[in-house]
C-alpha cells in the first residue's frame, strides 16, 4: 500500500508565521556575526517556501473558517486571501535572496534592524490577509506599517526622516478612518469577525459612509493618489528590499481592503461606489505614469509607476463593482480576474525591478540616472531582468503585463457595451485614460533603460561597476524569469483566476468559455517575439555591405560622455506639454505636511512609534 504525504496548509502557515517571528527576534541577537546572519536569510527562504506551499494548497478552496493550530489564530480562507498570502510569499523568497546577497557588506546594527523588520514586517502581512477578524487586520496591518517606518528611517539624514515622518502621519491617518468604519459597523452586528458583519444588515446612509471612510483608510495604506505623498519618499529613502516590500506587499493589503469593503462585507455595491472607485483609479493611474517621467531617481520612479499599477488593478476592481451593481456577470469577471492578475504581475515585475535598482546602488553607490550608462555591458544579468520588468511595466507583448492589462480593457468595452448613459460615458473615456497610461510607460521603458544601460558609463561609479554575486543577481532575475512564464502562459493562467474568483460567494462566475481560443493567444505571444528578428535577418545580408565604420561626428568637437541624451531631456516635451498638470504636485499632501517637519515633532513621532511598536508585539503575543 502506497501513502502519499499532503502537507496540511494550516500547518505549513503556521510553521511560517512562528519561522519570521523567531527569524525576526534572532536577526537582533546574531547581527554582530555575518555569516550567522547570512545563514538566518536562509531561514527566512525557508519560511517564505512554506508561505508559498500553503497559498498553493489554498487558492481555491471555498470560503471558510479555520483556526491555526498550536497558534489558535483564526483565519478566513479564501481565493483572494489566498492569492494575496501567494504574493507575499513570493515577495518574501525575493528578499530572502537579495539579504543572502548583500548582509555581508552591512554593519551588525543594519544587519539587525533589517533583518527584524523585514521578518516581523513579512509575519504581520502573511498573517493579515488571512484573518476573520478586522480587528486582527487593523492590529497586524499597523504592525507592518511601523515595521515600515522603522525601516525608512533607518538610515541617517533629513531625507530619511522627513520620509518616514510624511509615512508614520498618513499611515496613523489611515489607521484612524478605518477604526472609525469599523466602529460604526460595531454598532449594528455587536461583532468584529467577517462572517458576522456579511450577515448583518445596514442602513443605507450607514453603508456608504463606512464605505467612504474605509475607501479613504485602505487607500492610504494602497497609495491611491491624492493620498500618495509617503510612497514616493520611502520607496527612495528606505533599503531595496523594503522598497520592494512596500510595493509587492504592503500596498497590496490596502487594495484587498478595498475590494474586501467594497464587494464583500458590505453587500453589493450600489453604482456610485464603483464609479467613484474607478475614477480614483483612472487618476492614479494617469498621475502616476505622468510624474514617474520627470524622476531621475530609480528608486522614486518606480514608485510612481508602483501608484500607476495600483490605479491599473483598481479599475479592475471598480469594473467589478460596477459589473456587480448593473448585474453584468461577464463585466464582473472580466475585470476582476483581470485585477487580480494584474496584482499578481505587479508583484513580479515590481519585485525585478526595485530588486535589479537595488543591486545597480549596491555595486555602484547610485540611484541617480544621470549618472549610470553603459550597465547593459557591465552588469549583463541586472539590465536583462530590468529591461524583462520594464517591458512588462509598460504591458507589451508577450509578457505578464500585457495578459492582465488586456483582460481589463475587456472588463471596460463590456462596461462600454452597458445599456446605459453611464457606460456608453465611462467606458471608452477610461479605455482611453489606460492607454494613454500604456502610452506613458511605454515613454519611462526607453528613458530608463536607454539612459542607465545604454551609452557609455557617465561617471566613474558606473565605469567601475561590475555584475553583482549570485544570490543578489538570483533575487531580481528570479522574478524576471516568473514575468516571462506568466505572459507565455496565460492562456492556462487566465482559467484559473476563472475558478479563484468562482470560489467567492458573490461572483459564482463561468467564464471560461468566454475567453479568447487558448492554442491561439499561446500561438500569437510566441510569434510576436519573433517577427523583429525575422525582419532584421531578411534585411541583414542587403544592408551589411554597405555599412561603413568611422569614429562619431561631433560637429567638430571632440566626442565627451555628456554629448548624449539625459533622463531631462527625454522627458521635456512632456514637462512642456503638461504644465498645468504637473503645478498640481504643489497641493498635495506631501506639500501641506510641511509645517509638521520640526524636530521636536519628529522626535515625539519616533519615540510614539517606538511605543505603539511595542504595544503591538505584546498584543499580538498574547
Amino acid at each position: 500500500m502506497m501513502y502519499t504525504i499532503t502537507p496540511d496548509p494550516l500547518l505549513l502557515l503556521t510553521l511560517a508565521l512562528a519561522g519570521y517571528l523567531l527569524c525576526a527576534l534572532l536577526s537582533w541577537l546574531i547581527s554582530p556575526w555575518p555569516r550567522v546572519s547570512q545563514l538566518l536569510s536562509g531561514g527566512s527562504l525557508l519560511c517564505a517556501i512554506a508561505t508559498l506551499l500553503a497559498a498553493l494548497s489554498m487558492l481555491f478552496t471555498p470560503l471558510h473558517s479555520a483556526r491555526l493550530p498550536w497558534l489558535n489564530y483564526a483565519v478566513e480562507i479564501s481565493g483572494p486571501n489566498a492569492l494575496l498570502l501567494l504574493v507575499i510569499a513570493l515577495s518574501g523568497i525575493c528578499t530572502a535572496l537579495y539579504h543572502v546577497g548583500c548582509i555581508l557588506s552591512l554593519n551588525a546594527r543594519v544587519r539587525g534592524r533589517i533583518g527584524g523588520l523585514t521578518n516581523l514586517m513579512l509575519s504581520a502581512l502573511s498573517a493579515a490577509v488571512m484573518t476573520d477578524n478586522a480587528l486582527a487586520l487593523l492590529l497586524l496591518l499597523e504592525l507592518a506599517a511601523l515595521c515600515g517606518y522603522f525601516l525608512i528611517v533607518h538610515a541617517p539624514g533629513a531625507k530619511s526622516l522627513r520620509a518616514g515622518h510624511n509615512q508614520f502621519l498618513l499611515m496613523r491617518l489611515g489607521t484612524l478612518l478605518l477604526v472609525i468604519a469599523f466602529a460604526l459597523i460595531y454598532t449594528h452586528s455587536h461583532s468584529l469577525a467577517f462572517s458576522v458583519i456579511r450577515a448583518t444588515p445596514l442602513p443605507d446612509a450607514l453603508r456608504n459612509g463606512v464605505f467612504l471612510l474605509a475607501l479613504t483608510g485602505f487607500g492610504i495604506f494602497a497609495g491611491v493618489m491624492p493620498l500618495h505623498a509617503w510612497v514616493p519618499q520611502s520607496h527612495s529613502s528606505s533599503p531595496a528590499s523594503a522598497a520592494m516590500l512596500f510595493s509587492s506587499a504592503l500596498m497590496k493589503v490596502g487594495l484587498l481592503g478595498i475590494m474586501k469593503i467594497g464587494m464583500d462585507l458590505l453587500g453589493t455595491p450600489p453604482l456610485w461606489w464603483g464609479l467613484l472607485v474607478l475614477l480614483l483609479a483612472a487618476g492614479t493611474a494617469f498621475f502616476g505614469g505622468l510624474y514617474a517621467l520627470m524622476e531621475h531617481d530609480l528608486r522614486r520612479l518606480l514608485a510612481y509607476h508602483t501608484l500607476e499599477n495600483i490605479g491599473i488593478i483598481l479599475l479592475g476592481i471598480g469594473g467589478a463593482m460596477v459589473g456587480m451593481a448593473l448585474q453584468m456577470p461577464l463585466l464582473t469577471a472580466f475585470a476582476l480576474i483581470g485585477g487580480l492578475f494584474h496584482l499578481l504581475n505587479h508583484s513580479l515585475f515590481k519585485s525585478a525591478l526595485l530588486l535589479a535598482a537595488g543591486a545597480i546602488e549596491q555595486q555602484t553607490g547610485l540611484k541617480d540616472m544621470e549618472k549610470m550608462g553603459g550597465l547593459a555591458r557591465l552588469m549583463p544579468w541586472t539590465a536583462v531582468a530590468l529591461l524583462i520588468g520594464l517591458v512588462s511595466m509598460a504591458a507589451l507583448p508577450p509578457l505578464n503585463g500585457f495578459a492582465s492589462e488586456w483582460l481589463i480593457y475587456q472588463g471596460l468595452f463590456r462596461f462600454s457595451a452597458a445599456p446605459s448613459f453611464i457606460g456608453h460615458l465611462f467606458g471608452p473615456l477610461l479605455a482611453v485614460t489606460l492607454a494613454l497610461t500604456g502610452a506613458l510607460a511605454v515613454m519611462c521603458v526607453s528613458k530608463v533603460f536607454g539612459v542607465a544601460c545604454l551609452g557609455a558609463p557617465r561617471s566613474a561609479a558606473a565605469e567601475n561597476a561590475v555584475q553583482a554575486n549570485l544570490w543578489l543577481t538570483l533575487s531580481h532575475v528570479l522574478p524576471a524569469l516568473l514575468c516571462l512564464l506568466c505572459g507565455l502562459g496565460a492562456p492556462w493562467i487566465v482559467p484559473l483566476f476563472a475558478r479563484l474568483i468562482g470560489t467567492l460567494p458573490e461572483h459564482n462566475l463561468s467564464v471560461t468559455d468566454a475567453l479568447v481560443s487558448t492554442p491561439l493567444i499561446a500561438i500569437l505571444l510566441l510569434a510576436m517575439p519573433l517577427l523583429p528578428l525575422l525582419i532584421a535577418a531578411r534585411y541583414q545580408t542587403r544592408r551589411q555591405p554597405h555599412r561603413v565604420q568611422g569614429s562619431a561626428w561631433a560637429c567638430g568637437y571632440g566626442h565627451e560622455d555628456a554629448m548624449v541624451i539625459t533622463a531631462t531631456g527625454f522627458a521635456q516635451p512632456l514637462r512642456v506639454m503638461f504644465a498645468p498638470l504637473y503645478q498640481l504636485r504643489r497641493w498635495l499632501p506631501e506639500k501641506v505636511s510641511d509645517g509638521l517637519h520640526r524636530n521636536v515633532f519628529v522626535t515625539f513621532c519616533r519615540g510614539l512609534a517606538a511605543v505603539e511598536l511595542a504595544v503591538l508585539l505584546v498584543v499580538a503575543f498574547a
